[in-house]
């Protein structure tokens, strides 16, 4: 899978997108918690990018195809398939196309869900080359942006 135009050949100026902003779009049988989140660990991370050079802007739509969760030994697994868009903020069209599956597993079956969503999230955040969110320390709390 990847979301870039041009081959990965080690050459560190390929092109990246510079993700302006990003939806998630589901069946209704997929819970609604899990669109949440994954939009909000997704949006977290594109607020928090910066990019040196001027790259061409997209805005990402990710589907969630289908959501499976199961018991599995000790705990249970869930899984999604994914396919996420990214569409060229000035013209409309749809310039990278990525069809991918996540799958996590817990012992916990309380915390799939959100287990899941941040397996997704952090799929795209990676092929995106977005920064992934700090966790909050006194400092952030006290001066946000």
């Amino acid at each position: 899978m990847s979301f870039r135009l041009m081959p990965d050949d080690g050459d560190k100026n390929r092109l990246i997108y510079d993700v302006r902003g990003a939806f998630v779009a589901a069946q209704p049988d997929v819970p609604h918690r899990l669109m949440q989140l994954v939009h909000s660990y997704v949006s977290d991370a594109i607020d928090v990018t910066n990019r040196a050079k001027v790259r061409p802007r997209v805005v990402l739509t990710i589907r969630l195809v289908s959501v499976k969760k199961e018991p599995f030994l000790l705990g249970a697994r869930s899984s999604a398939r994914v396919v996420v868009r990214a569409a060229s903020v000035t013209t409309g069209e749809v310039i990278a196309e990525a069809k991918f599956t996540a799958t996590v597993y817990a012992l916990d079956k309380e915390s799939l869900e959100g287990d899941l969503a941040y397996g997704v999230a952090s799929r795209v955040i990676q092929e995106f080359q977005l920064t992934k969110p700090g966790p909050a320390t006194l400092a952030t709390a006290l001066f946000p942006k």
